[in-house]
Order: C-alpha cells, then structure tokens, then sequence
C-alpha cells in the first residue's frame, strides 16, 4: 500500500477550521504531521482533531523534510512568501486565494512555482461546485462560438479595508469578488481585451459594482457583484448564439431558461445539499483533486478513485485573475467610482 502524503496545515484560523479541515477530515491518503499558526492557541484547536500532528508557530520551526504537502490558508503577503519558500523546498501546496498581495508578487511566484516543477493549486472553489461543474458541462457547445456569461455574485463580507489594501471596494472586489473574475475566465477562456467598471455606492463601505469584459473571440462576460445584501449568492446564466440559454441561480439548480430563442423552464440539475455541503460549495471535491494530483505526482497509488482534476486552478489562474482586478480597479479609478478613503487599514494577523 501506498505511503500517506505527509500534510502541513498553515493557518489555523476560522478558514482552516469551518471550511476546509472539515473536508479534509472526509479524505483518504493524508496524514497531517503539522499544524501552523503564530496563534499557538489555532494551532492547538486543529491539533487536537489531527492525531499525531506537531504544533508549531512558523513554518520555519518545522522540519520541511517530513512534510510533502500543505495546506495554506493566511494572508496574501505571508501566502506568497511562504508558498514560496515551500515551493523551493519542494513541497507541494495548496493556497487559498489570492496567493498574494499584488499582481507582481504573483508573477514572481508563478516563475517560482514553473522553476520548482511542484504541484500548486489556487483555491478558487466554485470552479468545482457540483451546480457549476454541471452547468459548465452543458454549455459546452454553445461557449464553443461566441457567448453571453452573466455572473451574479454577492457576499456581505468584507465590509472594511483588509489586509492592507486602502479602500472597501478595492479589499472587497481583490479578496472576495475575485472568485467572479475566476469563473468569468473559467467559463470564457478566450482573453479579455476589454474591461469596464461601474460601482453604485450604498450606505457606508456597502456598495454594487458592474463588470463588463469583451473577450477576444466576441463573447461578453457581465459581473455583477457587490456587498450590499444580507446573504451570499452565486449565480451563473450561458447565453448562445442558437437561441439557449442555461441558467444556475444559486449553487442549487440548473435549468434551461430558453430553447432556440422561446421560454422552456426545464430543470436539468438540482442539489438538496444532503452532503452536508461537500460538493455544494466545492470546498470537498477541489481537496480531494489537491490531495490526489499530490499523490500522483510522486508516483503514488490514487486512494479516492477520481483523477486529479487537469484545470486545477493554478498560480497562473490568480495571476491572471488579479491582473483582471487591477484592469477593474483602473476603470473605476478612471469613473472616479474608486470608494477611496483617507485611512490605510493595518495588516491582520493569520486568523
């Protein structure tokens, strides 16, 4: 039988803990032999449910030729610099998203990660949502040519510069609203030539923002995005140029809205979330994907019987996405929709 991957966890915070520890812990072929956090305290919390693993304060404190793999979830400036460093000594990584703190940094990483020849993935997790993933599959001849894609995508959180970056706006569209941009390119592969911006201000540090991108083969890919509601949402509509048009209004359902231009109304997908959220949210499959291309890139058996996903997102993807956030922002600097405001929020710490 195969070894186990040797699995560090790198950030004990409530990302760790509430979203994806809970589905590793649903996962074969790992162990993990660290858990990482300067808060000894999170590091304790995750130790206690991983039998076996050391605590440590920093990755430095651990002996890096014990481990294989890890499991990032912190900050942009420490994701890049340690996702970096585990690269070079090359262990593999996964790292929640954005996996830096600016454009640069990521092309810096990129060239790290092609040089290390290690298998990193980016946590962009919708891209594995099982309502997604379906309706991805069932657009597929229609995005072949040219194609309308409208992302609705809404989350309360965050409502306050982070992780210093200046305003709301701009915290809210490069550490949340990313995710839209990922899937916008997901969906439309074809590269943006064309980027505007339009936000709509709402009460204090809430606001609406537009996206409009004009791919290179003709399609267009509308976001529409912002922090002003009470609940998180995720929506995808595909709109052909044969009279179709596939729409997934939550993570719940997919259905045929139009067939060859007239109303049609019928429901091709449909989740009741009976798996305690696995598949609904992407958190489950898109680990699984991380620990099984892992595994496979060091000659090991494939334990959970499903191939590693080939269009895992990968460093390239968050590089190819901020460079999107960036282009957004300009528009909106531009529009002189920027939400600036005159005070800099400090670095938070990891949790």
């Amino acid at each position: 039988m195969a070894d186990l991957l040797r699995l560090a966890l790198v950030g004990c915070g409530r990302q760790m803990q509430q979203n994806l520890f809970p589905f590793l812990q649903r996962i074969r072929g790992y162990q993990v032999v660290a858990c990482v956090d300067p808060d000894l305290s999170l590091a304790a919390e995750v130790q206690a449910l991983a039998h076996g693993a050391v605590r440590a304060g920093s990755v430095e404190a651990l002996d890096l030729e014990s481990v294989d793999a890890a499991v990032l979830a912190v900050p942009p400036e420490p994701s890049y610099r340690l996702t970096r460093q585990l690269a070079e000594r090359g262990i593999d990584c996964f790292v929640e998203k954005p996996a830096g703190p600016s454009t640069p940094a990521l092309q810096d990483l990129e060239h790290v990660v092609c040089r290390s020849g290690r298998h990193v993935q980016v946590g962009f997790n919708f891209r594995y949502a099982e309502t997604l993933q379906r309706l991805h599959e069932l657009s597929t001849d229609i995005r072949a040519s040219p194609c309308s894609v409208t992302i609705d995508f809404y989350s309360r959180h965050p409502s306050a510069p982070q992780w210093g970056v200046d305003t709301t706006l701009e915290a809210w569209i490069r550490h949340n609203g990313v995710h839209a941009l990922d899937l916008a390119r997901w969906f439309v592969p074809s590269p943006v030539v064309q980027v505007d911006a339009h936000a709509i201000p709402g009460g204090p540090d809430r606001f609406q923002v537009n996206l409009f991108l004009r791919h290179d083969d003709g399609s267009l890919s509308t976001l529409r995005m912002g922090n002003h509601v009470k609940r998180f949402l995720v929506g995808v509509t595909v709109q052909g140029m044969d009279g179709s048009r596939y729409s997934a209004p939550s993570l719940e359902r997919v259905t045929l809205e139009l067939s060859d231009g007239l109303p049609y109304g019928q429901e091709l997908h449909s989740t009741r979330n009976l798996d305690h959220g696995w598949a609904r949210s992407g958190f489950g499959p898109e680990l699984r994907a991380f620990v099984d291309a892992c595994r496979g890139k060091r000659g090991e058996q494939q334990t959970n019987g499903h191939p590693p996903a080939k269009d895992a997102p990968s460093i390239t993807d968050a590089l190819a996405a901020s460079a999107l956030c960036d282009r957004a922002m300009q528009a909106l600097n531009a529009a002189g929709e920027n939400g600036s405001g005159p005070l800099k929020h400090p670095v938070q710490a990891w949790a």
